[in-house]
């Protein structure tokens, strides 16, 4: 790790500092910047309803853990008495496919994240007279 004798010298400002200033002392220091933070978190980001969530939930849990295919888990749920959530018609195949896949990217969706940045960074220098 560097060390500097002076902050001067650390922000490599001896060229733009005048040379009357340089044999005073730095009195304080003045650092401002604008933080740039990204988030998906800020809103809602749950629009499913509590049914939704638990078939959602166990589209996926059969199709990554168990590895069923749609046709399968439209049956399972079927059996169990699962019903769609608009019409209240049996769950078809097409129907499991359309949970999984929308539900995977709106998961994506939520949980992406970005990458903070720094910008404008200015720093004033006050000396003591």
């Amino acid at each position: 790790m560097l060390s500097y004798s002076t902050v001067i010298n650390c922000f490599g400002l001896t060229d733009s500092v005048p040379e009357n200033s340089k044999t005073k002392v730095v009195k304080s220091i003045d650092l401002s910047f604008d933080l740039i933070v990204r988030t998906s978190k800020l809103t809602k980001t749950s629009h499913y309803n509590t049914y939704q969530q638990k078939l959602y939930r166990l589209v996926k849990f059969l199709k990554e853990e168990r590895g069923i295919g749609y046709r399968r888990i439209s049956h399972i749920l079927t059996e169990k008495g699962y019903r769609s959530v608009r019409t209240n018609s049996i769950l078809k195949n097409s129907y499991i496919y359309t949970i999984y896949s929308k539900g995977k990217i709106r998961e994506n969706r939520i949980n992406r994240s970005f990458d903070s940045k720094i910008e404008n960074i200015k720093y004033i220098f006050k000396y003591s007279e």
